[in-house]
């Protein structure tokens, strides 16, 4: 569930309120995942909880703990979302954190640039991805922080899944390195396969985002230069959509989890 969430915080992954726009469901019953309740080793849990206009994303809020609490906002235009807005707030003025990823797009309806403001107690950056679509099928992009290049890298396709990029960071410095991260998915139905926009913004923010969040199936494993890094087992509700996760992060134990799914 982690990765699954990375972009949708993060994702994520992942936010002002929608457009009034409405848009009537057209998702069968039993596929709209409202909440996800994760229980880690040590007995603590999180829940989050999503709304929706129809099939069209609203907001989610992630809930920790009393104190703590992450919340994010989708904005449409038209059936494409066109920004993201995320708040954490713990109670400590010093670990508030917000940021704002805009999404723009082709007459295709192709992502071709995602601005991420971030807003901390150390000042503003802002992160620029641009995207060119290739004739043999990738993505290339670039990626600035603060108008100074950080990164380029590829995302490669499995159809019209993405299951690999190449990136390398900390350009023109002498830590600048390269590294390959690889998706791994099942076969079944991702739990926002039916939410409409979600795709499309799959690769946005491609050096923020760990891997992919998977669409329209679930990530298995995730590796990086050929290392497994996380994994997710998953068992399966009868429309072929997680019902259970088991989530092992190989780099951290702490991060393991089991979570529920829950659908309407």
């Amino acid at each position: 569930m982690k990765q699954l969430l990375t972009f949708v915080s993060v994702l994520a992954l992942i936010l002002t309120s929608c457009s009034s726009e409405s848009s009537s469901s057209s998702s069968t019953t039993g596929t709209k995942l409202t909440q996800i309740i994760e229980t880690f080793n040590d007995g603590s849990t999180e829940t989050i909880n999503f709304e929706y206009n129809g099939d069209k994303i609203l907001s989610y809020t992630w809930d920790w703990d009393s104190s703590i609490q992450e919340e994010a906002f989708f904005t449409y235009t038209g059936d494409l979302i066109t920004k993201e807005e995320y708040f954490f707030d713990d109670n400590d003025p010093l670990e508030a954190f917000s940021e704002v990823t805009d999404y723009e797009y082709d007459t295709s309806g192709r992502l071709t640039k995602s601005t991420r403001t971030e807003n901390d107690s150390f000042g503003t950056t802002i992160t620029v991805d641009n995207f060119t679509y290739n004739s043999n099928g990738t993505v290339s992009f670039t990626t600035t922080e603060n108008s100074v290049l950080y990164a380029t890298g590829t995302i490669y396709f499995n159809g019209n899944q993405p299951f690999k990029k190449v990136v390398t960071e900390d350009i023109g410095t002498i830590d600048e390195f390269t590294y390959t991260e690889e998706n791994f998915y099942d076969d079944k139905v991702n739990p926002f396969n039916n939410v409409t926009g979600f795709s499309k913004i799959e690769i946005a923010c491609p050096t923020y985002h760990y891997g992919f969040y998977g669409m329209p199936n679930n990530v298995i494993e995730i590796k990086q230069d050929g290392v497994s890094k996380e994994t997710s087992t998953y068992t399966y509700n009868s429309n072929n959509m997680p019902a259970t996760e088991l989530y092992i992060d190989n780099d951290n134990n702490d991060n393991n989890s089991t979570s529920q799914y829950i659908y309407n």
